[in-house]
């Protein structure tokens, strides 16, 4: 018989937890959580041993679920802490990395773009350096600008250094507060900076300290020239007079990760939120600042200027028509010569000249050829072709499609022997071109500067750069060609290969890009398309997209999407998801944003993937 075992009662270990401190206040944060739908603020308690040093901007440690989390101050209350409030846990750093303006900012632009907060933190506030917090600063607050607020467009002249104009703006507005200047990358910055030396630069090309250091000298100091790229944008300047944007169309203005918001928009948000004055300076506007300017929120300030153009119509696909090797010849004699092609590389492609089929490889990949001195080769299995010849007719005669800046400087060469070559595309990049003679061949990206500029500019293929697939080839095009006229020679000609009938000539001529804007914007918007809309692109697996699209239909027959939203899609994304675009007019983009980013919520909650978002991307292709 089984004895009966005496009950034995577990002890309960007693693990002792710090008592809640007298607190001293409350404090508002964002949570960097990594949660989407926890975006909002959330309230701790602030303890005595912290009274002194939270303030707004300052980085701290919160407990957060089961975790400890960084978290942003926005803002501070003596409130006493209620009942179940938490306490702050670590003061990360004393130093503030942002102002309460700066933080506006950045939820005005979470909202715009559908973003956590920190999502856009990461891009608007550089990684800290420890040691960069323990300099002393000397504090030189400026004050807030009471000038007059504009906005406008100011447009280059042909035949002159923009990088000289802008360092000649930015002088003559010197003593009102901060400038802000935002530019699309460092190459762009390096060369202003030969007219701006007193600066401070704002770029991720820096220093990991260097760039945190400035950082702070904008938020702790004040009249201040500050040169930067698209995250400069955010730059807590207290007394910021003006932004000043430098070719809004560049692309690099777009931030890459999601949900994409780009520094032009930003800008004019942060004018509008804090009157501050907005100048945008380029060649040529992008479609939505033309559209800006038809509207009235900008003014534009054209030039006064013409310029000698002179078109060249290819008739059987020769690079260079017969009639323009003689205006060539006289500008090479008095100098250097840019030829601009649209595209890097030798040759995307092989032609059968015999039977005009295009070559393929066995592994059904195109064959091309990627230098002079390169066998043809497969452009996805890397097989060789030293002894090429053609798969349907057997022939061994082949002619080069798609030709690249490699090989118009291998035919251009041989049409003008006797001067030197020099390439500047893709990874060889020159920034400057000092002989006094010779040929250019660059890509549009990658055009190195002449000091005296160049005796003539040669823009090939012109016609290729506006027939491109994307909604913003005619925009990208127009803007290649007014600005390649920034590169030339006082009284110098800009010679096209195109034809003689193109729009863009008389624009040229006349230096009046709204000749082509007009229309363009008149084409964009009978088709519903940006800048007319907006736009938001959406990647999800494609097994949930039939069931998604439904559920946008069943959200416009209720009234929570605008019934004037266009669904298009779902289409295969490169990604290997499927890829829906929304367009729905302007004025109701804020109504299609907000349910989207309820969309986006209600996944995060069910703890579902988030459909990759971009909202008025760049480019409405894939």
């Amino acid at each position: 018989m089984a004895v009966a075992r005496p009950l034995k009662l577990k002890a309960e270990v007693f693990r002792s937890r710090p008592l809640p401190s007298e607190s001293v206040g409350i404090a508002k944060v964002w949570v960097d959580s990594g949660v989407y739908h926890l975006d909002g603020e959330f309230d701790y308690a602030i303890p005595a041993k912290f009274g002194s040093v939270v303030e707004v901007g300052v980085r701290i440690v919160v407990p957060f679920g089961n975790r400890e989390c960084e978290a942003l101050v926005l803002s501070r209350k003596p409130d006493k802490a209620q009942g179940g409030v938490k306490e702050i846990l670590k003061v990360l750093s004393p130093v503030p990395v942002a102002s309460a303006e700066s933080l506006a900012l950045i939820a005005a632009v979470s909202k715009r773009w559908a973003a956590h907060p920190y999502d856009v933190l990461r891009s608007a506030i550089p990684p800290r350096t420890a040691a960069v917090d323990k300099e002393p600063f000397e504090g030189k607050k400026g004050k807030s600008s009471s000038g007059k607020l504009s906005r406008k467009y100011l447009q280059f002249p042909p035949a002159q250094d923009s990088y000289r104009l802008i360092a000649e703006y930015v002088a003559a507005r010197r003593g009102s507060g901060s400038l802000l200047v935002l530019l699309p990358d460092s190459r762009s910055i390096e060369r202003l900076q030969e007219f701006l030396p007193d600066v401070t630069v704002l770029d991720s090309s820096l220093d990991k300290s260097d760039r945190y250091r400035n950082y702070l000298k904008t938020l702790q100091q004040g009249d201040l020239v500050v040169l930067g790229t698209r995250s400069s944008v955010f730059a807590p300047l207290s007394d910021l007079a003006e932004i000043i944007l430098v070719d809004d169309s560049s692309e690099s203005y777009y931030e890459q990760r999601s949900p994409g918001w780009n520094a032009r928009d930003v800008a004019a948000l942060r004018s509008q939120m804090g009157s501050i004055s907005f100048t945008i300076m380029g060649y040529s506007p992008s479609a939505e600042v033309a559209r800006l300017i038809e509207t009235g929120w900008m003014t534009y300030q054209p030039v006064k200027a013409s310029l000698p153009v002179k078109s060249y119509q290819a008739t059987s696909g020769e690079l260079l028509p017969a009639g323009i090797f003689s205006p060539i010849r006289s500008a090479l004699k008095k100098g250097p010569v840019l030829f601009i092609a649209p595209r890097k590389g030798y040759s995307q492609s092989i032609l059968c000249s015999q039977c005009r089929n295009i070559s393929l490889c066995e592994c059904g990949g195109r064959v091309l050829k990627r230098g002079a001195g390169r066998v043809i080769e497969c452009s996805i299995c890397q097989k060789s072709y030293s002894d090429w010849s053609c798969t349907w007719c057997q022939s061994q005669k082949f002619l080069l499609l798609g030709r690249g800046s490699e090989r118009f400087a291998h035919e251009i060469g041989r049409a003008f022997p006797g001067f030197a070559v020099t390439e500047s595309s893709g990874e060889k990049i020159l920034d400057k071109y000092l002989s006094s003679d010779g040929i250019v061949i660059a890509t549009p990206g990658a055009i190195p500067k002449s000091p005296e500029g160049y005796s003539a500019v040669v823009v090939l293929e012109c016609e290729r750069l506006f027939s491109q697939a994307d909604v913003r080839s005619q925009e990208r095009a127009r803007g290649i060609l007014f600005s390649s006229a920034g590169s030339l020679a006082s009284g110098s000609q800009l010679l096209l290969v195109i034809s003689h009938n193109h729009p863009v000539l008389s624009a040229l001529s006349a230096w009046k890009p709204s000749l082509i804007t007009s229309r363009e914007l008149r084409d964009r918007d009978e088709v519903g398309f940006p800048p007319f809309t907006r736009a938001l692109s959406l990647e999800i697996e494609a097994s949930e997209a039939p069931t998604l699209v439904r559920g946008l239909k069943s959200a416009q027959s209720a009234g929570r999407l605008p019934i004037s939203t266009r669904i298009l899609g779902p289409s295969p994304a490169p990604s290997g998801k499927s890829r829906l675009l929304l367009l729905v007019p302007i004025e109701e983009g804020e109504d299609l944003v907000l349910l989207i980013h309820e969309f986006q919520r209600k996944r995060s909650i069910s703890k579902k993937p988030l459909a990759s978002l971009r909202i008025d991307p760049y480019s409405l292709s894939q």
